[in-house]
């Protein structure tokens, strides 16, 4: 399997006596942070707003003022014959034209915050993707043979009718945009490991670089005073990096940078074993020895030169993308599953007494719990929240009806009302139980990579379960497995991978043998 970097460091097999952390120790170690890095946590508990949310909102509004324009001008000054097409002619060539607009806009990166944060260069790139589109659409209207003499005069309106909505929405979005970065509602979110004077400078850099959004939140060090001051260049040093874990997680942290002067490869290995796991940039000094299966993709702030050893999986445009995938096809099951989990209701409600749905605590995104339902398919009286005991081959405590749901998923049908919520999306790492755990070991004691499947949002099927690893992990082996597809899945996401992993489910859901 390819995809996963160098998975043998992030592995570990368990030793006997070893003490078993439960669930909540990451949030227990966050309660010890010092009352400065936790105020600062709290106070960056909820997610900044995202840059893709405008350069979505910015697309669809385009889109739309560009049809409405384009159908309005186009029967101010009819050039078109008739084409046969149902309707008007004037509608398919104003989608044409919108969409040949909006895609030339794109490709010239007006879309990209930086173009919207300043409004000059957004503005440039709208008129110039403007041209490209309807020159594309003449083009296309004259091989298939309808460029009339006064088509010119209806496109020639049409752009500048479009100029007033177009330059209005981005005049709106700069103001709003520079609103939400001066309140700190909008910003990218750093924190640096490592903690010397010689950092002084990159602290000072992205303090200058408040006004384009970026937050510096504190620096981590392990390092005692003698080598790490508490203090550098105004920045207080937070705490070592088991801090650093539960501050990211808590605060919503964006970047990491290891600022840590000419770090050995070997140490810079140690720190990356751990950071793998949040789901957050990592970057480190260009003077690094970095790992070979790096990105080593350069950034850079202000003149200091970095390399990206990871991105974040699944953000950006590509998170809008999967969230409006998810809210549609989501929608669409239940509306058609609607019958299905009615007759499942009843009949458990006529099977055993109690109620029909049961609710789990389990492992969300970046490892926070999050409430999954379910069809009950046990006894009211002996179900297992906490999942401490597996359900195992004819486990008494399922009921007669909680055999066949289980057996079929059915019993997780109404988790697409956890997906619109924005718990789950449709297809991820299956979320387990906060207490999950095979013989007396927790999940994330038997491979270091376990809380890496947290670095998106968990699914309602999986890359793992369709690959013949879904039901009972009653062996580490079994663990290691689902982890390794997991984290490939991440690692390889697309939407069309997505498409393929909800094909295959209904095809391994008769095939496995394991799920009881």
């Amino acid at each position: 399997m390819t995809g996963v970097a160098d998975k043998s460091l992030f592995r570990r097999r368990p030793t006997a006596g070893r003490k078993v952390l439960p669930f909540g120790a990451l949030t227990a170690k966050t309660k010890l942070l010092s009352g400065q890095a936790q105020a600062e946590a709290q106070r960056l508990s909820q997610p900044a707003v995202r840059p893709a949310l405008f350069s979505c909102l910015l697309q669809c509004i385009d889109l739309l003022a560009l049809v409405l324009t384009g159908l309005l001008a186009l029967r101010l000054l009819p050039a078109l014959p008739a084409t046969g097409l149902t309707g008007a002619p004037e509608v398919p060539v104003a989608w044409l034209g919108a969409i040949a607009v909006v895609f030339s806009v794109r490709a010239l990166g007006g879309y990209r915050f930086r173009r919207m944060r300043a409004l000059g260069a957004g503005l440039g790139r709208m008129w110039a993707g403007m041209a490209l589109g309807m020159a594309a659409l003449a083009l296309v209207l004259w091989l298939g043979s309808w460029l009339q003499p006064g088509l010119g005069k209806a496109l020639g309106l049409w752009v500048v009718m479009a100029n007033l909505p177009l330059t209005s929405a981005r005049a709106l979005c700069w103001t709003r945009i520079r609103y939400l970065t001066k309140t700190g509602r909008m910003e990218h979110r750093i924190v640096l490991v490592g903690g010397t004077e010689s950092l002084a400078p990159l602290i000072r850099e992205i303090e200058r670089e408040k006004r384009r959004g970026r937050r510096l939140c504190g620096f981590f060090d392990e390092r005692g005073k003698m080598r790490s001051p508490a203090v550098v260049a105004g920045q207080h040093k937070m705490g070592d990096i088991d801090d650093l874990m539960g501050f990211v997680r808590l605060a919503h942290i964006d970047t990491i940078i290891v600022a840590i002067p000419q770090i050995s490869h070997r140490r810079l290995m140690e720190l990356v074993a751990k950071l793998f796991v949040l789901p957050v940039d990592i970057r480190v000094m260009s003077d690094a020895e970095i790992p070979e299966f790096a990105r080593k993709k350069r950034s850079s702030i202000g003149t200091f030169r970095m390399i990206d050893l990871y991105k974040r999986p699944i953000h950006g445009w590509d998170a809008v993308r999967k969230r409006v995938f998810d809210v549609v096809l989501s929608a669409l099951a239940i509306v058609a599953f609607a019958p299905v989990m009615a007759a499942v209701a009843l009949a458990i409600r006529l099977d055993s007494p109690g109620p029909v749905l049961f609710r789990q605590r389990r492992h969300g995104f970046n490892n926070r719990p999050i409430e999954v339902l379910k069809f009950r398919s046990m006894y009211t009286d002996r179900a297992d929240p906490t999942a401490v005991k597996a359900v195992q081959r004819d486990d008494d405590r399922v009921t007669k009806v909680g055999r066949f749901i289980r057996r079929t998923s059915l019993d997780e049908l109404p988790q697409f009302f956890n997906v619109l919520k924005g718990d789950l999306s449709l297809v991820g790492p299956r979320p387990h139980a906060t207490a999950a755990r095979t013989g007396d070991l927790v999940y994330d004691a038997v491979t270091e990579a376990y809380s890496a499947r947290h670095k998106v949002r968990p699914g309602v099927t999986g890359w793992a379960q369709i690959s013949g690893w879904r039901g009972e992990m009653d062996t580490p082996e079994k663990i290691r497995a689902r982890v390794e597809h997991d984290l490939y899945y991440i690692e390889n996401w697309s939407l069309w991978f997505d498409l393929k992993i909800l094909a295959m489910t209904p095809i391994s859901l008769i095939t496995t043998k394991n799920a009881y």
